[in-house]
């Protein structure tokens, strides 16, 4: 016999509380499939990294991997597939490099790339180290 109207309805905290012994459970399964057997040893990954470092490294005859960038690459000469090797340049940033300079002459400084859209601060220092002006 039920008492008073009470609704059947759980109030919202209720809710809230089954959500988190829900989570917690299904994070406790997940844990339990991934986690290693007895006497099996623990595989340790590693820790992703924000960007990727590109150091320049000669590159043997026999070697078939791609080809590799002559840095330091001369932003004044190199077409739009050249500065795609560049960490953090894609096709659209390398054809706004080239649109820029077609469109304002050649870069008198290395810190005027900073003009190009979509260029910032910290995509200039990414590619500092692998851009030059010229042969001087």
């Amino acid at each position: 016999m039920p008492r008073g109207n009470r609704s059947p309805l759980l109030k919202p905290a209720w809710w809230i509380a089954y959500g988190v012994v829900c989570g917690l459970g299904a994070a406790g399964l997940v844990l339990l499939l991934v986690s290693p057997r007895r006497g099996q040893p623990v595989e340790l990954i590693p820790a992703p990294t924000r960007t990727a470092t590109i150091i320049p490294t000669e590159v043997s005859a026999t070697s078939v991997a791609s080809p590799a960038a002559a840095y330091p690459i001369n932003i004044n000469t190199a077409n739009a597939a050249e500065l795609e090797q560049l960490p953090g340049v894609g096709p659209t940033l390398a054809q706004s490099i080239v649109a820029y300079r077609e469109a304002n002459g050649p870069f008198a400084a290395l810190e005027d790339l900073q003009n190009v859209p979509g260029i910032g601060p910290r995509t200039y220092e990414a590619i500092l180290p692998f851009i030059t002006l010229g042969e001087s």
